[in-house]
C-alpha cells in the first residue's frame, strides 16, 4: 500500500499565509514531519500538488517524496473548499492507498491488518450539536442533495468519519464515493472560484459525512485507525496533540484550533529539530525576516513598554543590555547545537520512573537569572506577566534570560521558587534521583512525607524548565 498526500495552495503563498497555523513556518514543519514519518514507514509516498507546492516541497524543503505530481494548477474552486483537491487525489488512485493530511503523523506506520482492509478512515465520529449547527445552516440555503444524504443530515446524530487518514483496497467503491461527491459539488457550483454559496463546512459534508452515509447505504465496512467513536468536537490535546508521546503514538492529528496553540507549535518544531534537524534548518532559513540572528540584523535586547515602566525598570534594562553584548559573541551554529540538546528531553518524558531517576540533567550554560523583581511595584509585575503571557504566576517570581536562535534572539522566562532552587542546584549536572533528595529540604514537611506527591511536583517543575529551554538531558 502506498501513501499519498495533497497540497493545493489555493493561490496563496505558503511563506506568507499560515494556512490556519500560528505562523507559516509551523505549517511547513507539519508537512515535513508528516512526510518524513510516512517515508520511514512506506516505500512509496506521493504528493499531488500545484506549481506552488512543487517548488515548495521539491526545491525549497527537498522532502523525500517518491514522486511529486503537479496536478492542480488549473483548479478553480474557492480556497474555502480545499477538500475538493483531496477528493480528486482519491479518485486518481488505481491501486490500494492511504491518504494522509499534512497535519497528521503516523510515527509507527499503519497497523498491518489495516493494510488489507477494504476501506480505511481515521475514526468514526459521533455527531453532536456541533455538526448539527453547521449542517442546518447549509440545508437552509436550499442546496441540491440526494435523498439518502438528506435523510442522514436530518438525524439527531449525523454520521461521519474523520478523513485525516483515508483510503483502502476497495478502489471501486472509493471512486463511486468520489463521483457522488463530485455530483454534489458540481451540482451546487462549489467547484467554481466564483461560487456564491461559500462555506468551509461544505468540506465536512462532502468529504466526511457523505462518505459515511454512502458506506452505510451500500453496506460497506469501514475500518478505522482509532477503534472508538470520537465526538465531532472531541479532538483533545492529550489524545491527538501530545508530542511527548510522539514515538509511541498510533496517530497524531493537529486539528482545527490546535494549530494556533503556542505549546503545540513549539513542541512540533522541537520534534522536527530533534528527529530531522536538516529539514528544520531549511524551514527556519526561509523566514529570516522573523529571526533576528538569521537575518543578521542588529540585536538590541531591551524591555519594550511605556515610558513610566521603562523608568521603573532601568536596572533590568541595563541587565538585558549587558547580556546582549555578551551574547553577540555566540555563533548561530552554537545556538543551533544547544537547541538540539534542549530537545533531547522529549524522550525523557516517556521513560519509566527508574530510567528517569538515573537520567543526568544539565542547566543551559547561557542562562542568567534576574533576582530583583521582588522590589518591583505591583503594576510592573502585572505588566511583565501580561507581556510574557504567564499570568498564572503569583507576584513572587524571578526572570531567567537565555539567548535563542530564532525570533528576537532571546527569551525571558518567569520562574517560581521551586524552579529557582532547581536551577541553583543544577549549577553542576545531577541525576533526577539526586535532585529529588536535595529538593526535599525546600518543600514543607507535610508534603515531603508523601513521596509520590514530591516526585510528581518535581517532574512538573522540570517539564516547565525543559519546555522553556532552561535545562536539558544528554
Amino acid at each position: 500500500m502506498k501513501a499519498v498526500q495533497t497540497f493545493w495552495s489555493g493561490r496563496k503563498d505558503p511563506l506568507i499565509n499560515s494556512f490556519g497555523w500560528m505562523h507559516p513556518q509551523y505549517h511547513l514543519m507539519s508537512w515535513a514531519l508528516s512526510c518524513l514519518t510516512l517515508k520511514k514507514n512506506f516505500e512509496e509516498v506521493v504528493m499531488y500538488t500545484d506549481s506552488v507546492g512543487y517548488t515548495l516541497f521539491k526545491d525549497k524543503l527537498q522532502l523525500p517524496y517518491t514522486k511529486i505530481i503537479k496536478q492542480y494548477d488549473n483548479l478553480e474552486c474557492h480556497e474555502y473548499h480545499w477538500a475538493y483537491a483531496k477528493l480528486l487525489t482519491y479518485y486518481f488512485q488505481e491501486e490500494p492507498f492511504i491518504h494522509v493530511d499534512g497535519d497528521v503523523y503516523l510515527p509507527n506506520g499503519l497497523n498491518k491488518n489495516l493494510q488489507y482492509t477494504e476501506l480505511i478512515a481515521q475514526n468514526k465520529e459521533s455527531g453532536t450539536s456541533y455538526y448539527r449547527t453547521f449542517m442546518d445552516r447549509i440545508l437552509q440555503r436550499g442546496i441540491n442533495i440526494k435523498p439518502y444524504l438528506r435523510s442522514c443530515l436530518e438525524r439527531e446524530s449525523i454520521p461521519s468519519y474523520n478523513a485525516g487518514v483515508f483510503g483502502g483496497n476497495d478502489i471501486e467503491f472509493i471512486k463511486k464515493y468520489c463521483q457522488e461527491a463530485f455530483d454534489f459539488i458540481e451540482g451546487n457550483n462549489i467547484d467554481k472560484a466564483y461560487c456564491q454559496n461559500i462555506d468551509g463546512n461544505h468540506n465536512i459534508l462532502f468529504e466526511q459525512i457523505l462518505f459515511a452515509c454512502l458506506a452505510e447505504k451500500e453496506g460497506e465496512r469501514v475500518d478505522t485507525i482509532i477503534d472508538r467513536n470520537i465526538h465531532d468536537n472531541g479532538y483533545t490535546y492529550n489524545d491527538f496533540c501530545d508530542f511527548y508521546s510522539f514515538e509511541n503514538s498510533q496517530i497524531m492529528h493537529i486539528i482545527g484550533g490546535h494549530k494556533r496553540n503556542d505549546r503545540i507549535c513549539e513542541l512540533l518544531s522541537r520534534t522536527l529539530l530533534n528527529k530531522y534537524p536538516e529539514y528544520y534548518n531549511r524551514i527556519v532559513a526561509l523566514f529570516p525576516q522573523d529571526h533576528i540572528r538569521i537575518n543578521n540584523s542588529s540585536q538590541n535586547v531591551f524591555f519594550y513598554g511605556n515610558n513610566l515602566l521603562l523608568r521603573s525598570m532601568k536596572k533590568y534594562n541595563l541587565f538585558l543590555r549587558d547580556l546582549s553584548i555578551e551574547w553577540k559573541g555566540l555563533e548561530n551554529k552554537e545556538l543551533l547545537n544547544m537547541d538540539q540538546k534542549l530537545c533531547h528531553y522529549l524522550s525523557f518524558m516517556n521513560k519509566d520512573r527508574n530510567e528517569k531517576l538515573s537520567t543526568r540533567i544539565k542547566r543551559n550554560p547561557h542562562l542568567s537569572i534576574y533576582e530583583d523583581t521582588k522590589e518591583w511595584p505591583q503594576e510592573l509585575k502585572e505588566f511583565t506577566k501580561n507581556r510574557l503571557k504567564q499570568n498564572q504566576f503569583s507576584n513572587h517570581f524571578n526572570i531567567v534570560c537565555i539567548p535563542v536562535l530564532l525570533n528576537e534572539g532571546y527569551k525571558e522566562v518567569l520562574i517560581d521558587d521551586l524552579s529557582y532552587n532547581l536551577l541553583i542546584l543544577l549549577d553542576k549536572e545531577k541525576t533526577l534521583e539526586s535532585l529529588l533528595e536535595q529538593i526535599r529540604v525546600s518543600i514543607p514537611p507535610k508534603i515531603t512525607n508523601e513521596s509520590k506527591i514530591v516526585y510528581n511536583m518535581l517532574l512538573n517543575a522540570l517539564e516547565y524548565l525543559f519546555y522553556n529551554k532552561l535545562i536539558y538531558t544528554d
